[in-house]
């Protein structure tokens, strides 16, 4: 990840936001059974963070 002096632009590769879910995967992990991928957490993350800014 990177992110500028002013904290306000983010840039992440792999682009996360793309895998979302399993179908989304190259190859996903046999015997998971997850319906959105662990990827999510960092949007739930990010919006908690802002929430109790």
């Amino acid at each position: 990840m990177l992110c500028d002096k002013t904290g306000r632009h983010l840039v992440t590769m792999p682009h996360i936001e793309r895998s979302t879910f399993q179908w989304n995967w190259t190859n996903y992990p046999k015997g998971r059974k997850d319906d959105v991928s662990p990827w999510l957490e960092a949007f739930v993350n990010a919006r908690l963070w802002i929430e109790n800014r």
